[in-house]
């Protein structure tokens, strides 16, 4: 049986960035990593990084296909997927390649098979070949990623009823597309098949798409969602679906009509991949499906510690990063350094897009100002609609607590408005920033001295 100060089960962004941090820090280190994956988990191999790889051949598609609003006459042919997903997968290798250069760089033991507690120190870990080794860590870091959600009414075939996993292997485009879930996955595949050219069903089963989010916002991407020809049905729940002669059967609640689709994405979250793990060997507990932790990211057996979606929460996988670099100074250094959730961007890559930090809701002492949607320079020359942008503001103090952005690079321009909710800056403060023109930003700035 192999010894390490600390063993991480989980090789994604959480797990690995503490892993390679506490090595440096002069911690003896192993990383378990189930062999289906490289490094980097489910954001580089079936999440974040597949999806934006094929978001931008959206964007592409999609303004060539509105050139001649730039006064240019473009041909564009129908979309190939197995030629996007090959180009895809050459932007994967790329990047496993540098992540699998950084591990080989560092001196973190690796093990590629299945971690299972055995006891509160021990780790079984069972190879693709067979085989099973035994790994001990003084102290253990759970960062085992999360897995799609499936409907009980929905059960995943891999070919008509599909999850967002094997939505990035599909190679077939269908005429039309059902996704259920109008959360950030569900907006961006939307974007993705619109897009590519299928005919688009958002169904939402809440009041509004993005339901964590401001209801105004929501109500705002819908419109735009809409008005790109994207068919939005929200408030609305599906009680069944079909298969029948390759195609999908869809009866909504409550309303007598059938319709027919070709295939059905289901889009309405994720849960913790913590089943498997035998956490009940080591005595740490759970809540709700998730390993329950404490501020400092502590389970129930001190010197056990969980991040990222294996413990719910955000699932997003910026944030589990930060929290694999506070854990390892927590470890290493003694410190207690809680991760500030408040100020995680949250953010949706459609079109358009859509960005978020801080409080979403105006409540006692928190007021809420939404800039009108006029255009600017930018919004203009690009052909875009104009900025969608509200501000939430602590009454007494001015300070900025949150704010949701809707445009054009919305996900790049919310980072300023984090590091004002990070460090309670004032509409004063950001006020008095000189904004390049022209920029899609100066739409922030903007709201920021009308709300002044």
């Amino acid at each position: 049986m192999k010894t390490f100060d600390v063993v991480v089960i989980g090789g994604g962004p959480g797990g690995m960035t503490a892993g390679m941090m506490l090595n440096q820090m002069g911690k003896t280190v192993a990383l378990i990593q189930e062999s289906q994956d490289s490094f980097g988990g489910v954001c580089l191999n079936r999440g974040c990084m597949p999806t934006k790889s094929l978001l931008k051949a959206a964007k592409i598609h999609r303004d060539a296909k509105q050139a001649y609003k730039y006064g240019l006459d473009l041909q564009v042919a129908p979309v190939d997927l197995k030629r996007l997903r090959a180009v895809t997968d050459e932007d994967l290798n790329t990047l496993r390649m540098m992540i699998q250069g950084m591990m080989g760089s560092a001196q973190v033991a690796t093990f590629r098979g299945k971690g299972c507690f055995q006891s509160a120190h021990e780790i079984l870990v069972s190879n693709p070949d067979g085989s099973t080794e035994l790994v001990r860590g003084g102290q253990i870091i759970i960062a085992t990623g999360s897995e799609s959600v499936e409907l009980p009414f929905a059960p995943f075939d891999g070919q008509h009823i599909l999850s967002s996993d094997q939505m990035l292997s599909n190679t077939d485009l269908p005429k039309k597309l059902l996704i259920i879930g109008g959360g950030a996955i569900g907006c961006e595949f939307a974007t993705l098949y619109h897009s590519f050219g299928s005919a688009v069903v958002l169904v939402e089963a809440l009041e509004t798409l993005l339901p964590r989010e401001d209801q105004e916002a929501g109500k705002a991407l819908q419109a735009a969602f809409e008005n790109q020809g994207l068919e939005v049905k929200t408030g609305t729940m599906i009680e069944h679906l079909t298969v029948e002669n390759g195609q999908v059967k869809v009866k909504y609640k409550d309303i007598d009509a059938t319709v027919t689709v070709d295939k059905v994405l289901v889009g309405v979250g994720r849960k913790p991949n913590v089943a498997g793990l035998n956490l009940e060997a080591a005595g740490v507990k759970t809540e709700r499906g998730a390993v329950s932790v404490n501020q400092f990211m502590q389970t129930s057996v001190p010197h056990i510690y969980a991040l990222g979606d294996a413990i719910g929460g955000l699932m997003l996988a910026h944030a589990a990063e930060k929290e694999g670099q506070l854990l390892a100074m927590n470890m290493a250094q003694g410190t207690n350094i809680p991760l500030e959730e408040s100020a995680v961007p949250r953010v949706a890559f459609s079109y358009p897009e859509v960005a978020a930090v801080g409080v979403s809701n105006a409540t006692a002492g928190i007021r809420s100002f939404t800039m009108p949607e006029v255009p600017n320079g930018r919004s203009v020359v690009d052909k875009v609609t104009p900025a969608f942008v509200k501000l939430f503001i602590e009454e007494e103090t001015t300070v900025i607590v949150g704010a949701i952005i809707i445009s054009e690079a919305a996900t790049e321009m919310i980072h300023e408005m984090a590091l004002a909710v990070e460090n309670r800056l004032t509409l004063g403060q950001v006020g008095k920033t000189v904004h390049a023109h022209p920029t899609h930003s100066t739409s922030v700035v903007k709201a920021v001295h009308h709300f002044n």
